[in-house]
């Protein structure tokens, strides 16, 4: 590979290399000064910036539509690069047979006055055609590989289309902007074959640079040759240009500049403790909080929701991956219009018959998983975007911003560039840009799902914090049982796109119906037959095996109802008082914490005494979970138990993948429930 490259990069240099063996160097402020080639180099300036500003104005338009899919887009990209393929000759053919003299569009313009060939705007005209197809291919791909995330983000805060394209689209595609337009502006001033059969080869008319070099070949090679170093000077500056990183160059001065600016190497963000903002105390909005209700039906994602967030409370949304979580978010922030659905936040209806409020314009700030910080643009500028896009002055924006900052921890970052955060700086900047419009209802998507321990624990503390201070509504979707218990007040269970499961975050924390949430509190959920009463209710694994669990509460009526079905009433006092004798029968599950089962090597024999259960497992799977080891085994038909056990304990069992070990349950601790005829492991009925 390496031969070849150099073999490649030879058939480029040489040739450079060969011409300036030719060139009379000490000559060359001579040669230049003759009046042909200053003519020449000045009509080759002037056409070729002219060119190059329309190909910019035409081209990027064109870029944009080509980047989008609609009918017949394919065919609208192969036009654009067209004219990069045919010989220059032929397109000045093309060019004269359109807009010459007796071409089609000729004698109309000559009727209007306006003569097109062999005159400087045909050599412009020539130039725009064979040179905007550079920028329009360089951009467009860059256009369709682009991520449409910090599009999504922006307009979430506000930003209406054009602002989207100038201030995030465009500046994200700089790069391949300025290198198009390089190339446009280098074959601008290269282009010979279309000039010399459109617009010919009259001096100080139409004769640019390429022409004057041709015909000073014949007649004066050394002038030929100093033109021609001039005009490679030039490409290779022009196109060397976009190799340059003018955005780092332009922050970096402007940081240098602004007096008092923060130090973009003070110390990392996630070692900063949040602070008060001086001079101001946060109160919750004068209006109050507000609920949301979500209630929507998707039936290309097969999800249908019907979620209410009480005022100034917070509702986690758990549930496993594809079970329509970012979907409900998604239709909260209003990035989705799904069919049959109704959002409203108070009394304000955002989605409705004939009725969406477009995201942005709703009050309901969404943070996703991906923090989605506009890297162009500094901590500062991210922050006051929002505010900027919901019409602040430039002045109180940035007060809001640095006011937001601060509160998260994070003023120290306000000058550093975007695109220069860790991980937990991103998150609590996205915090602050997400707050600082003050929006009434806050929707969470896994923010902190990407950040360590340390960062996730501040996130939480953060969030808390500014939710109970703004009075906010918050939507919290997690995988985490710690952000549920420290952020919520009630949670909702998604499974297959239902809710199977909703109640305060205490209850179904402390008695989990779903098999899910038992998983989110590290519950095994061993499935069966229930056999016994209520007073000692067993269940019968599939493998043969027994497990009793803990009398039955009178409360677990409700529990032992289907997940999507409304719950039973309480049972009256005769029904109580004979429920221990009634026989229990049909599916059930039994819920097992990891800290109810003991291990012990197989033939020792269970104890006799309080627990009651004993099962032989096969371990699967040894995983370290803080100061203990979390041991999966292999309980039959497929079932999993987990064992929680000290580091002591499994040296000394000596555990390893495929031992048999006996499992020894508390049933105490085991919690037996009913489960629907229909429902199957993966809970869907």
């Amino acid at each position: 590979m390496l031969l070849l490259a150099v073999l490649g990069a030879c058939a480029i240099v040489l040739p450079f290399v060969g011409l300036g063996t030719r060139v009379a160097w000490t000559e060359l402020p001579t040669l230049l000064g003759s009046t042909s080639a200053r003519t020449a180099l000045n009509l080759s300036l002037r056409t070729c910036l002219i060119a190059t500003t329309i190909s910019v104005a035409l081209g990027v338009p064109l870029a944009l539509l080509l980047a989008r899919d609609w009918p017949g887009v394919r065919v609208g990209r192969v036009m654009a690069v067209l004219p990069m393929t045919m010989p220059p000759v032929v397109a000045g053919i093309a060019l004269l047979s359109t807009l010459g003299r007796r071409g089609v569009l000729g004698p109309s313009l000559e009727a209007a006055g306006i003569r097109v060939s062999f005159s400087t705007l045909a050599v412009v005209i020539a130039q725009v055609f064979v040179s905007m197809p550079y920028l329009v291919v360089t951009l467009e791909a860059a256009l369709r590989s682009r991520d449409t995330h910090l599009e999504t983000i922006a307009r979430t805060l506000g930003a209406r289309e054009w602002r989207v394209l100038t201030r995030i689209t465009l500046p994200l595609v700089g790069p391949a902007l300025a290198r198009g337009t390089a190339l446009a502006l280098g074959r601008s001033l290269g282009e010979f074959g279309a000039t010399i059969a459109f617009a010919g080869s009259k001096e100080g008319v139409t004769r640019t640079m390429p022409l004057a070099i041709y015909l000073e070949r014949e007649n004066d090679t050394a002038t030929s040759l100093a033109l021609a170093v001039v005009l490679i000077a030039l490409s290779f500056l022009i196109v060397g240009a976009t190799s340059v990183r003018w955005g780092d160059a332009l922050t970096a001065l402007r940081v240098r500049r602004r007096p008092g600016a923060p130090d973009p190497d003070a110390a990392d963000a996630d070692a900063a403790e949040p602070v008060a903002v001086p001079g101001r105390r946060r109160s919750p909005r004068p209006d109050g909080p507000v609920p949301l209700r979500i209630a929507f039906a998707s039936t290309a994602r097969d999800v249908v929701v019907d979620l209410a967030v009480e005022a100034g409370r917070a509702l986690a949304l758990v549930g496993p991956n594809g079970s329509g979580k970012s979907t409900a978010c998604a239709v909260a922030a209003g990035l989705l219009d799904a069919e049959a659905d109704r959002v409203s936040l108070g009394e304000r209806v955002l989605d409705g018959p004939g009725v969406f409020v477009p995201a942005g314009r709703r009050d309901v700030a969404l943070l996703s998983q991906a923090p989605g910080i506009f890297p162009h643009m500094s901590v500062l500028d991210n922050v006051a975007f929002g505010p900027r896009c919901r019409g602040d002055s430039h002045a109180q924006a940035r007060r809001r911003a640095l006011a937001e900052l601060a509160a998260v921890g994070a003023s120290h970052l306000a000058g550093r560039p975007g695109g220069e955060l860790s991980g937990g700086q991103a998150a609590r900047v996205a915090l602050a840009r997400a707050l600082a419009a003050r929006p009434r209802a806050l929707v969470l998507d896994e923010p902190m799902a990407a950040l360590d321990v340390t960062a996730r624990a501040r996130m939480r503390a953060v969030v808390g914090r500014r939710a109970a201070e703004e009075g906010l509504t918050v939507l919290l979707v997690t995988h985490d049982v710690l952000d549920v218990a420290a952020l919520a007040d009630d949670v909702a269970v998604l499974q297959d796109g239902r809710v199977v499961e909703s109640g305060p975050v205490a209850r179904v924390l402390a008695a989990p119906v779903s098999d899910f949430a038992a998983r989110l509190t590290g519950a095994a959920v061993l499935l069966g037959a229930l056999e016994g009463d209520r007073g000692a209710p067993r269940l019968r694994l599939a493998s043969g095996g027994l497990i009793t669990g803990r009398p039955q509460e009178a409360d677990d009526d409700t529990a032992l109802a289907a997940p999507s079905a409304a719950p039973a009433p309480p049972p009256g006092p005769a029904e109580a008082s004979s429920a221990p004798s009634a026989a229990l029968s049909g599916p059930g599950a039994a819920l097992v914490p990891p800290d109810a089962v003991a291990l012990y090597p197989v033939g020792r024999g269970a104890p006799s005494g309080s627990p009651r259960n004993a099962l032989t497992g096969r371990v699967t799977g040894v995983e370290r979970a803080g100061a203990l080891v979390m041991v999966a085994l292999d309980v039959g038909a497929g079932q999993v138990l987990t064992a929680a056990i000290t580091t002591a304990a499994l040296a000394e069992l000596g555990v390893r993948a495929g031992q048999e070990l006996t499992c020894v349950i508390k049933a105490v601790q085991v919690r037996i429930l009913a489960r629907p005829a229909a429902n199957r492991e993966d809970g869907r009925e």
